[in-house]
């Protein structure tokens, strides 16, 4: 039988390597804000490119991704969300019920267009707006579970994105080329 011969000196150690983490990368939203707050508080000269950085953010936006972005959380809703029935205050019914998650759903693409509205970004607000009009399109020809408690739900709320859109474009209307080709059943959001 043959012996491993060790050299002296030299002990075989396990190996362990540890992924470092940088603090910077597991932060929360909130965190973050309040760092980079901190930051340009302390170094206010980042003002200027801490300002171009963030609109650079923000012109990063495709109609086509919020778009599928919508359709996909209308269709993620089934009815387990469908919070009706007898409450301490009354009786929820599924319509209205329906209508709650559905809304609950596009809140955060209405709070995103509203924001970039308030900015005066408006290439970016119609790039959203369509991609909100487009994906409760699909989502109501595609179909998803609470539709039938809140049929309307998705051209009305169509109607409230382009209503946001034009709070500061009051004589704008709505792009009538992407209505013809994308929502044409919905003209009616052009006139």
């Amino acid at each position: 039988m043959k012996r491993l011969r060790r050299s002296r000196g030299s002990r075989s150690k396990p190996r362990t390597t540890r992924a470092k983490h940088d603090c910077l990368d597991v932060l929360t939203g909130d965190e973050a804000r309040t760092v980079l707050r901190a930051l340009l508080s302390l170094h206010s000269d980042l003002v200027p490119d801490a300002k171009r950085a963030a609109n650079a953010l923000l012109a990063r936006v495709s109609f086509a991704d919020v778009a599928a972005d919508v359709c996909g959380a209308l269709q993620a809703l089934d009815l387990d969300d469908l919070d009706a029935g007898p409450r301490a205050d009354g009786y929820v019914e599924p319509s209205e019920a329906a209508w709650k998650a559905i809304e609950n759903a596009v809140t955060p693409y209405f709070r995103d267009l509203e924001r970039r509205v308030k900015l005066g970004h408006e290439d970016e607000a119609v790039e959203v707006c369509k991609g909100i009009v487009l994906g409760l399109h699909r989502a109501e020809h595609r179909g998803f579970d609470l539709r039938e408690y809140a049929e309307d739900s998705p051209s009305q709320l169509a109607g409230q994105a382009v209503e946001i859109w034009r709070r500061r474009r009051r004589h704008d209307t709505f792009p009538r080329s992407f209505v013809e080709k994308f929502t044409p059943k919905w003209e009616w959001l052009i006139r």
